[in-house]
């Protein structure tokens, strides 16, 4: 269901039973708003960060903007929702073991909406590897891969 967070059954259901799924907590969760689930295959969200968010405290403070780094954390923070076995949420663990040709096209300001993208491409021992993007409006600011590697999945591996 586009536009309002979905369950793994597909019903409208709180985002907090999703993100509280995630190990990273206020202010290292960078994932306002989830728009679409398909457990195990993809998900789409969004995140904003508005000016003062601490992502901008003494980074480029003349010209600010989101730093690279970050937006690949909320990609690997939705890769993460997508490995919520499906039924009723738990929790994951996982770490960002890859960045594969990820390309940053668009800087990314204070108080833009930045729609987060991420599909399944592949699972093997212990590890899925995602293919992920980040826009702002029509325009891409990021893309690329991303692998999750170790920790669990509800009791399971990536």
């Amino acid at each position: 269901m586009e536009g309002a967070p979905v369950s793994a059954a597909g019903l409208p259901a709180p985002l907090e039973r999703y993100i509280d799924c995630l190990p990273q907590k206020p202010p290292f969760l960078f994932i306002d708003e989830l728009s679409e689930l398909e457990p195990g295959q993809s998900a789409a969200g969004v995140v904003a960060f508005p000016e003062g968010h601490p992502v901008f405290a003494n980074h480029l403070p003349a010209n600010p903007l989101v730093p690279g780094v970050i937006l690949i954390e909320a990609l690997a923070q939705l890769a993460g929702i997508v490995l919520i076995p499906p039924g009723k949420p738990v929790p994951v663990s996982g770490y960002l073991g890859e960045v594969r040709r990820m390309r940053f096209r668009r800087k990314v300001r204070p108080g833009e909406r930045v729609a987060l993208h991420a599909r399944l491409i592949q699972r093997f021992a212990g590890a899925a590897r995602f293919a992920v993007d980040a826009a702002v409006g029509d325009q891409t600011a990021a893309e690329g891969e991303l692998v999750v590697a170790g920790g669990s999945t509800g009791g399971g591996e990536p």
